[in-house]
């Protein structure tokens, strides 16, 4: 009854009868199940809930209000649970059938804990968990953090200790529906649905629901918009927070030392240089990764979520790619003619990517865009690009920005930049220079989400124009969707390139695109020595084969949104929401810090680096989900953003934030012209 965001929720009036006697009904419905019993706290609030149950004749047991594990234990102990199956008392449309296909695997045998939450393909609010009473004992004996007591199964499912599996819903959900009641917005969601379906409380099924809201979309509008699971991530912030961890980086500062003697900058990527990392904080030198973990040079562990920039989608040294990288090095990693790889890898990018026809590879991102653009100059005549993005760092474009140096300005005229979402930018562009731009080329998506009508008004203007399109999905390739952000979006450019995903970490890039564009390859000098080097083909291979088979999209989807939930949740409990927040697509975001005025906080940013460091996150300020990345990296990340935002929070509201970072302030690789 005292549930922080909707005070006395389970016994809310829907239908006619509370919401418990919905969900208790439901329940007796299923035909695995053999007992119900509600699990409510001691506290006087409750002893509506204890009425209730004894009017209704159900089976009850209380326990301590704030450590439900607790509770849950000795509830299943006193009524002889074994297996036990849990369901939360605000999900009033929970379906007796989804209950009995989750309990029937779990009877099956081989696991420890069987759920159909561990990926999220049932509707918020079919939630069911099945999980041996010995699994619950050493989860009550072995957990101790807060909100693992608090929310009975999370370290069940995150500490590594029990055999899990997840059931898979067989119907691919268009969006993900919201069936659970934490609001007031839930509720009025649940009454409209049971308003339509059923005034009598009929038990109707989670397909009748779904068939309802195909038919009414606008309620499933109501609720939309809630964060999933945002009792759990406020109980994180409830925790102590996380120390930070004894590291020694000595021989990180050796190595810089020498480098800086003999590489510019120390680094070969300006984004991995000391400029990105607070120094003596950071390590500067990685030696190893495995999975989503990576180790620097004098021992020390952390979870990667920069994961080499992007490239790293599968993980680090990921069994199969490694497989197909060994052989294929024991025979030879370049010839004198092509290798049969070079027509296998572009088969299956022609399988994969909408706009592909014909294939061309090379070795990053910027080989591949600058090969488009030139194609695109040859194919039309025309000399102009107008571009939206990061493209990369050869002259056509780098001119465009602060680290233009060396790039003569007779080529930096010629590429002129327009805004994300501006179709109206874009239109001056081919206005001042008629007859002139031979390609707008463009990252589909990045932190923001294309308006309505803007992907597609690109390439209708593009087309009218007689410019070329083309879709930088160096980023967005092989992580949105398998075909990349012209498969999600459903817009297909006239080229498009790709890279970093593509071989999970070894250097390969591929333009793609139209026959009668491509084909004039044949003539555009686009031609290097390791065009065709085979380790990185036989690595893409096994790379696509693994996204295709293993459904590694809907892995990132579902992870990054629990990332992304919990920073958001996290970043309100702290007050500093306005300051800081985890922008974009599940499958990539950003960390976005701001100062007073809304501009950039490089300060902010730098503090909240230091102390995710300190605590074994690898922070650069993007999130590059990898299949590796678990529930526990999830949980483990999370509790140490919780240790840094408190931090944080406190070095806002003293205006200290400058002399809490102990070494040099984060500076930008570079700014637009």
């Amino acid at each position: 009854m005292g549930a922080t965001r909707l005070p006395g929720k389970v016994m809310a009036d829907i239908a006619g009868h509370p919401m418990l006697w919905h969900v208790v009904n439901r329940a007796r419905g299923s035909r695995t199940v053999s007992r119900v019993v509600v699990a409510t706290s001691t506290a006087r609030a409750d002893d509506a809930i204890a009425g209730f149950c004894k009017n209704h004749s159900i089976d009850c047991y209380r326990g301590a209000e704030d450590d439900v594990l607790d509770r849950f234990y000795r509830a299943a102990s006193e009524f002889g649970a074994d297996p036990v199956v849990r369901i939360t008392s605000d999900c009033p449309l929970i379906d007796p059938q989804v209950l009995d296909r989750v309990v029937s695997v779990f009877l099956q045998g081989g696991s420890d804990y069987v759920a159909n939450i561990l990926r999220y393909t049932y509707p918020d609010g079919m939630d069911v968990e099945v999980f041996s009473f010995s699994a619950l004992k050493t989860t009550w004996k072995e957990a101790t953090q807060h909100g693992d007591r608090e929310h009975v199964t999370p370290y069940m499912r995150n500490s590594g200790r029990f055999r899990l599996l997840n059931v898979e819903n067989d119907r691919e959900m268009p969006a993900q529906h919201r069936w659970t009641v934490d609001e007031e917005a839930d509720l009025n969601f649940v009454r409209a649905v049971y308003g339509g379906l059923s005034a009598n409380g009929r038990c109707f099924r989670m397909e009748e629901v779904l068939a309802f809201l195909d038919k009414h979309p606008h309620i499933a509008e109501i609720n939309r918009r809630i964060v999933r699971n945002a009792g759990y991530y406020e109980s994180l912030a409830k925790e102590p927070a996380m120390e930070p961890i004894s590291r020694d980086l000595r021989r990180s500062r050796e190595l810089s030392a020498r480098a800086r003697r003999v590489i510019p900058s120390g680094t070969q990527t300006f984004s991995k240089g000391p400029t990105q990392f607070v120094q003596g904080v950071a390590p500067t030198y990685l030696a190893r990764g495995q999975g989503s973990h990576v180790w620097d040079v004098d021992g020390n562990e952390y979870i990667d979520w920069s994961m080499a920039l992007g490239p790293v989608i599968l993980g680090h040294n990921y069994e199969a790619v490694s497989k197909a990288v060994t052989r294929q090095v024991s025979e030879g990693t370049a010839f004198s003619l092509p290798h049969p790889l070079e027509l296998e890898v572009a088969e299956l990018l022609l399988e994969t990517i909408p706009c592909a026809e014909m294939v061309r590879y090379g070795k990053n991102g910027s080989d591949v865009t600058s090969g488009a653009i030139r194609l695109a100059r040859a194919f039309t005549g025309r000399d102009v690009i107008a571009c939206c993005g990061y493209h990369g760092w050869q002259d056509w474009y780098i001119g465009t920005t602060t680290r233009r140096l060396g790039v003569p300005k007779a080529v930096q005229e010629l590429t002129i930049p327009f805004a994300y979402n501006d179709l109206a930018g874009l239109k001056k562009i081919f206005d001042l220079h008629p007859g002139r731009v031979a390609a707008v080329i463009m990252e589909p998506v990045g932190v923001l989400e294309p308006q309505h009508g803007f992907l597609e008004g690109v390439r209708e203007m593009s087309r009218a124009e007689g410019a070329l399109l083309i879709y930088d999905e160096v980023i967005t390739g092989f992580r949105i969707a398998l075909g990349g952000a012209q498969q999600h979006y459903g817009v297909e450019p006239d080229l498009a390139c790709f890279g970093k995903a593509l071989a999970n970490g070894y250097p390969l890039a591929a333009v793609v695109g139209r026959r009668d564009v491509m084909e004039l390859l044949d003539q555009v000098f686009f031609s290097f020595t390791f065009g065709g080097e085979t380790v990185s083909l036989a690595a893409a291979a096994a790379t696509i084969r693994e996204l295709r088979d293993k459904n590694v999209i809907a892995h990132l989807w579902e992870h990054g949104s629990r990332l992304k939930d919990g920073y958001t949740v996290l970043a309100r409990e702290f007050g500093i929401h306005e300051i800081t927040s985890c922008e974009g697509l599940p499958p990539r975001t950003v960390v976005t810090f701001k100062d007073e005025k809304g501009e950039e906080s490089l300060i902010l940013k730098s503090l909240f680096q230091q102390e995710c460091l300190k605590r074994g996150i690898l922070f650069t300020g993007s999130h590059n989900l990898s299949y590796s990345h678990g529930a526990a990296e999830i949980d483990s990340t999370l509790r140490v953003y919780r240790a840094a935002m408190e931090i944080l929070a406190d070095a806002i509201r003293t205006g200290d934030a400058h002399q809490r970072v102990e070494g040099d302030i984060l500076k930008p690789v570079f700014r637009r012209a």
